[in-house]
């Protein structure tokens, strides 16, 4: 695990060695995840069934040409993990039964880096070419909230926020992410649609009693342009 975290430094070094070397270009990118911290079972033994949450991520990146459709793309952004489950019970009122439901969400937020390796296929001349990324990735944890809201019958109430300390958590998230997706040459840029697929690698929970088995998993689809530099 040391030596993924050296290799993901030794790679933001890397990109700004090859970006004096080549032609590169500057983008920004966004989308929706589907994101769940998950136990392989483990976890769910003790909280019932998790559910995906749905969130918003964004970065900005740099694309640098390596050559034979290859290219190097680092990327620093930020997106959100996590869990929910959903609640039910319900309370008599003059003998009717008055159901009462409501939410309740764990929202890790992470500061990220995904080092990326792209592969462009099709020909040099074409304006719509697939690609396929692959690279390790390193989050650390800013922040984490447990959001939770009620419904009852026909009214739903205002989300309630409460922030969750972070020392029981792994601050540091090392991890990979894997995807594919189009890209749009239109002259003066390009412009892409993505998805994506990332896994943790370390322990979401850094307890010294229990190692708990815990990682954050998500599905991505994202969109985003870039412009090459020194035109």
């Amino acid at each position: 695990m040391k030596a993924l975290k050296n290799g993901c430094f030794t790679g933001l070094f890397l990109a700004l060695a090859l970006a004096t070397q080549a032609q590169i270009a500057v983008g920004v990118r966004g989308g929706a995840t589907l994101a769940k911290t998950t136990g392989n079972g483990f976890i769910e033994n003790f909280t019932g069934q998790l559910d995906y949450i749905v969130s918003g991520n964004g970065a900005v990146f740099l694309t640098i040409p390596l050559g034979r459709g290859f290219s190097f793309r680092p990327e620093i952004g930020y997106v959100q993990s996590g869990a929910g489950t959903a609640l039910g019970t319900s309370f008599n009122v003059v003998g009717v039964d008055m159901p009462i439901s409501g939410t309740v969400r764990q929202r890790l937020t992470y500061v990220q880096a995904p080092l990326l390796l792209q592969y462009e296929f099709g020909q040099a001349e074409s304006s719509i070419k697939p690609y396929v990324i692959v690279g390790p990735t390193l989050g650390y944890l800013v922040d984490g909230k447990i959001v939770s809201r009620a419904n009852l019958l026909i009214f739903r109430t205002q989300p309630t926020k409460i922030d969750i300390g972070l020392g029981t958590f792994n601050r540091l998230e090392v991890g990979g992410a894997v995807g594919a997706g189009f890209s749009f040459d239109l002259g003066i840029s390009k412009l892409f649609i993505e998805g994506r697929y990332e896994r943790g690698f370390t322990r979401v929970y850094d307890t010294s009693v229990v190692r708990l088995p815990v990682h954050n998993q998500s599905f991505s689809l994202l969109a985003g342009f870039a412009i090459p530099l020194g035109r």
